[in-house]
């Protein structure tokens, strides 16, 4: 079991605050955690994951990560860097891999995964969709429901049109 505030120890490790950025020929993962340990910083590439673990001043972190079968990382990172306050990795992807992603999962390890949707056009629509009308909704209900428009996405902001449709 995980604990909250590490001792150094593998099973004290916790998962580190991140965020995992793409285009279509890379991934960037940014770790903020402030102090890390350059020295601490190992990770593996593997086909469809990566894996990897640091410290700080303060705790030890683990961090897993899974893609779907289609998509595919090359191997090694393609770049790290650290500074004061937060750490980048750079992930290629395979060729035959390139385009954009829709989703991976990500741990402490893979047996315990969470989903998380990258930020795209497509996925924003699709969790609109679901929250404002669920699948029980009426016909009549989706008839008056409002119209609703993706205009832009980026990783930090998401930019949509709200309309009623009378």
């Amino acid at each position: 079991m995980a604990h909250p505030r590490g001792s150094g120890s593998p099973e004290a490790a916790v998962c580190p605050p991140f965020h995992c950025r793409q285009d279509e020929a890379s991934l960037t993962l940014l770790l903020r955690v402030p102090g890390i340990q350059p020295q601490s910083l190992s990770g593996a590439v593997g086909t469809n994951h990566y894996s990897l673990r640091f410290s700080s001043a303060t705790d030890t972190f683990a961090l897993f990560l899974q893609f779907p079968p289609a998509n595919r990382l090359a191997s090694p990172e393609s770049s790290v860097s650290v500074a004061a306050h937060s750490a980048a990795i750079g992930l290629a992807k395979a060729p035959g891999s390139t385009g954009l992603w829709e989703k991976f999962c990500f741990g402490l390890d893979a047996s315990a995964l969470q989903e998380r949707l990258f930020v795209s056009e497509e996925n924003v629509d699709g969790f609109l969709g679901t929250v404002l009308c669920p699948s029980f909704c009426s016909q009549s209900a989706l008839e008056s429901q409002p119209l609703i428009e993706v205009l832009d996405v980026t990783e930090d902001r998401i930019q949509i049109r709200w309309r009623t449709v009378i």
